[in-house]
């Protein structure tokens, strides 16, 4: 399988490309050209670029509309249910754009499909990210990188504060690149969340305040890292992956709230892959009895001596559950957090 964007001329593969692997984070997704597609109908040629791939190691078809003449919902619908036929996978239908009345009825048909920087649907896969419509500039309240929260998150754990911070290291620790570790540095002085000190042609970033400071401050602008939960019976998953604890799981080894009835363990998407290739299944839907598994944007093991979630990684994915018990449990998280 071919890196995300290597082979891929047209524009749309590209923008669709890179907005997937941004809001799901990391390379979720890899596709390429092959020799199927030339064998599929030429009305399906014509109309689509047609790339086999992976998305969260699951694969997936993702059809890319030729030209900006727009579709019918019903016709799309039609060939999205060929394409899946022929190559047998999931297919995600890639526009450059979709009027509201058409985009209602993709959705009512249950057509997968993406619309670069605004909307991502696919139910079958257990994601539906709205992004946004219209001419509106990115919500200021949410960091666009799921790395640039990642590396945040780890310094709010780790650095010490009265230093200054070049966090390619530990950008290449967590699995990306220097250009990535780049944006990130990017996207978090124009949050004002740290000052930019240059030193020679390196530059660092300088926290003004304390720990907390930076956290209050941050909140705002961080998302649960949880992509999608999904549930298995099998054991051997703790053996298998590097999964940490999560949910409240997690915050039951954390505070005095008791064990929940389900299990619930994080872990990546890669580490999703491997554990299917160790023949370890997982269920889209809640099972009796299963654990439950979340898929996360970013590395959920930055304890690296802990069987935990980091707490303040917990703490965001579960502070919009409305349970009392669970509220006071976050409060206690932040208490105990070494600020």
């Amino acid at each position: 399988m071919l890196d995300s964007l290597t082979m891929l001329d047209m524009t749309l593969p590209k923008q669709t490309v890179r907005y997937l692997n941004q809001v799901l984070g990391g390379e979720s997704v890899r596709v390429a050209s092959n020799g199927k597609t030339a064998q599929l109908p030429y009305f399906l040629q014509d109309g689509y670029e047609v790339l086999p791939g992976e998305l969260l190691g699951q694969p997936i078809t993702l059809a890319c509309v030729k030209g900006r003449q727009p579709l019918a919902a019903q016709q799309i619908d039609q060939h999205a249910k060929r394409l899946r036929e022929l190559l047998h996978a999931p297919v995600i239908i890639a526009l450059p754009e979709v009027a509201p009345g058409e985009r209602k009825q993709l959705i009512a048909h249950g057509v997968a499909f993406v619309v670069p920087d605004r909307q991502l649907f696919a139910p079958q896969m257990g994601m539906i990210l709205t992004e946004r419509f219209g001419a509106e500039p990115r919500r200021e309240q949410e960091l666009a990188s799921p790395a640039t929260q990642a590396l945040l998150i780890w310094f709010l754990n780790h650095h010490p504060v009265t230093e200054t911070w070049h966090p390619f290291e530990e950008a290449a620790a967590l699995g990306y690149a220097g250009m990535t570790a780049t944006r990130a540095i990017r996207e978090l002085l124009q949050f004002k969340l740290f000052e930019l000190e240059v030193r020679g042609r390196a530059k660092y970033l300088k926290l003004n305040g304390t720990r907390r400071d930076l956290w209050e401050k941050a909140k705002p602008h961080l998302r649960t890292p949880v992509l999608k939960t999904m549930w298995t019976y099998d054991r051997r998953i703790l053996e298998v992956t590097d999964a940490r604890w999560a949910g409240e799981s997690a915050l039951a080894r954390l505070t005095m709230i008791n064990e929940p009835q389900q299990q619930v363990l994080a872990m990546t998407a890669e580490a999703g892959q491997r554990a299917r290739q160790a023949d370890i299944f997982f269920e889209p839907r809640e099972i009796a009895d299963g654990i439950a598994v979340q898929v996360w944007r970013y590395e959920p093991g930055m304890q690296v001596k802990e069987k935990t979630v980091d707490p303040l990684s917990l703490w965001l994915s579960l502070r919009d559950n409305r349970d009392d018990r669970i509220q006071m449990a976050l409060d206690e998280i932040e208490e105990k957090f070494l600020w």
